[in-house]
């Protein structure tokens, strides 16, 4: 399951737990297509719960390659810094990935939550003369969670 948060914009709060289905990764990847479309810039926190969260679902390579080719520009336009909290498990395989490469934009992969939001803040919010909530931001991550 997918779930989001977006009431501490430019922070957009994503939660995923067990397995996704490909259906859910299209749906994923059509909140993305309004995001990029619609609004203005802004930041992800991306929280995996669980090992499964990590596993892509048959198919979702190929969609997700030729959506990365169709949004590139805009992603790297308008969004500020992507960080993600996987568990600690699962940390060192998803490190190793290249999100900073894959994206464009300034990223970061976390084990704990507190780690993700002080690098939000210093590495992405302070350089544009802003403000993360760390304290709402971690009630809306238990809240999506929960």
């Amino acid at each position: 399951m997918i779930r989001h948060n977006l009431s501490h914009w430019p922070l957009v709060i994503t939660v995923a737990s067990g397995r996704s289905t490909l259906d859910d990764m299209l749906a994923f990847t059509a909140e993305w297509n309004h995001w990029l479309d619609e609004c203005d810039a802004f930041a992800t926190l991306r929280i995996f719960t669980d090992a499964a969260a990590l596993e892509h679902p048959e198919g979702s390579a190929q969609n997700a390659k030729k959506w990365l080719q169709e949004k590139g520009d805009a992603i790297r336009a308008q969004v500020m810094g992507m960080a993600t909290v996987v568990p600690p498990a699962e940390y060192e395989r998803v490190r190793k990935m290249n999100v900073e490469k894959l994206f464009g934009v300034p990223a970061a992969t976390f084990q704990d939550l507190p780690s993700a939001l002080a690098w939000l803040q210093t590495a992405v919010f302070e350089p544009r003369d802003r403000t993360l909530d760390a304290a709402a931001a971690t009630a809306a991550v238990e809240a999506l969670a929960g």
